[in-house]
């Protein structure tokens, strides 16, 4: 009984390396992306100033528009699965040692 304030301890150290772990894994994902727009954006800039006509230039605008709002939409998707990555990890390094004490008491 006397252990149980060490086991939480121990249990929120271990949740906050998961979450720092997992962070670090978010903000590489987010940098990528960015540089992955960042490219494709430059080459559609590239692209609509050698266009030939008015009709080109707005079908490259129209494409990527399309493109984009699927790219972030995505990103959006993975940004979610991994910050619920990250809750579950942390909560379940914190859940073993507050559900042994209440099953206890």
């Amino acid at each position: 009984m006397t252990d149980y304030p060490r086991t939480v301890m121990d249990a929120f150290a271990a949740s906050a390396a998961a979450a720092a772990e997992k962070a670090a894994i978010i903000n590489k994902e987010i940098l990528d992306f960015g540089q992955q727009r960042f490219e494709a954006d430059a080459g559609t800039a590239e692209a609509m100033l050698a266009a030939e006509s008015l009709s080109d230039m707005l079908a490259l605008q129209r494409d990527f528009m399309m493109s984009t709002f699927e790219s972030y939409a995505k990103e959006t998707a993975r940004l979610r699965e991994l910050a619920m990555e990250m809750t579950d990890e942390m909560v379940g390094r914190l859940s073993k040692p507050i559900a042994t004490k209440a099953s206890a008491a």
